[in-house]
Order: C-alpha cells, then sequence, then structure tokens
C-alpha cells in the first residue's frame, strides 16, 4: 500500500495504518536521531517525538514533497532541539575494539571475514562528525536527493555538496586507517 493510502486510513482513525507508517520509517528515523544525539536512548526518545509530532500534524501534510522528507525533517528538528535542550556540544567519541571478541581481534583478515558489510560502514560512519555521517547516510543509504537534504536539514545545496564530498573523502580515510590498524595486528 502507498503511503498517500496510508496517510487517509490513519486521518480516518485506523491505527493499524499508522503501525506500517512507523514499521516503514522507524529504523532511518533512529539513525537521524542517532547520528545528532550520538545517544541511544536520547535519540529513541526523540523518534518517539517526531511521530507524535508527525501524526499531530498529518492533516497539514498535502504530498508537496515526499512524505519521508517531511517527516525526516521533524525528525532531524526534534534530534536538533534534544541536542539544544542537554546544552551539550557534540563530542565525536572513537569506537574502540570494546565489543569485538578475542577471536575477532586475533586476525584482521578473519575479522573482515566475518564482520557483515553493514556494521562495517555503520562503524566508520560513527567515526565520522556527526553532520557529515547522517548526510552520507541520507544520500547514500535511504537515497535522498541533494534536494530532499536540503529540505530535511535547511542547508543550502552548495553546503549539501561541500560536506557530502568532505565526508566521503573523511570516510575513505577512516575506512583506510581501519584496515590498516587491524591488518598491523
Amino acid at each position: 500500500m502507498d503511503e498517500r493510502k496510508w496517510i487517509e486510513r490513519i486521518l480516518a482513525g485506523d491505527t493499524q495504518s499508522f503501525s506500517c507508517l512507523v514499521a516503514k520509517y522507524e529504523k532511518m528515523a533512529y539513525t537521524i536521531a542517532l547520528c545528532i544525539l550520538e545517544n541511544r536512548e536520547e535519540a529513541e526518545e526523540a523518534v518517539q517525538d517526531a511521530f507524535v509530532k508527525m501524526y499531530r500534524a498529518l492533516s497539514d501534510f498535502h504530498f508537496d514533497s515526499k512524505f519521508s522528507t517531511w517527516f525526516y525533517r521533524i525528525v532531524y528538528r526534534t534530534a536538533l532541539t534534544a541536542l539544544r535542550q542537554q546544552r551539550m556540544f557534540v563530542s565525536y567519541e572513537e569506537a574502540g575494539p570494546v565489543d569485538l571478541s578475542n577471536d575477532e581481534v586475533e586476525s584482521a583478515t578473519a575479522l573482515l571475514e566475518r564482520e557483515d558489510r553493514k556494521e562495517m560502514i555503520a562503524r566508520t560512519l560513527k567515526k565520522l562528525p556527526a553532520d557529515e555521517a547522517l548526510l552520507l547516510t541520507l544520500y547514500y543509504l535511504e537515497e535522498c536527493s541533494v534536494e530532499e537534504i536540503c529540505q530535511i536539514t535547511e542547508l543550502s545545496a552548495s553546503n549539501v555538496k561541500v560536506k557530502l564530498f568532505r565526508g566521503r573523502k573523511r570516510f575513505y580515510e577512516v575506512l583506510q586507517d581501519k584496515m590498516k590498524l587491524e591488518t598491523a595486528d
């Protein structure tokens, strides 16, 4: 079923359709919030708040843009508001080998063979500045266009393009460093 029908049913009071909409968008919404807040519990709370805001504003959505773009903008703003309320500066912690078993640390080759590609990408994205990780996630994993990213983040197209370029470059550098470290071990 397409989003328009889901939205029409939700507005008519069908809670099952709302559940379908939540199921479709909760993973990317969580990814966006986590990129901004860098804390699982806070990201989950921001996503819940964003779904409530989306539900309340659903009657105002007129399909002028893609529903996902409209909703991800709500998630983005909700997460930024939560970040401001915390009055914290964004810190970029490096992911350490704490979550790896002794077996995995023994051999970098064995580690790379066993490690899921998505997990490798996620770990690399965690090492990037949050804004670059978010833009790369939206562009490559969610397949949003530059225009849609501009609508979500309220950045200019040239700013998005520059951040995507820098993000790709930094992603490659971080991935190369990770590979060097693991092969040295």
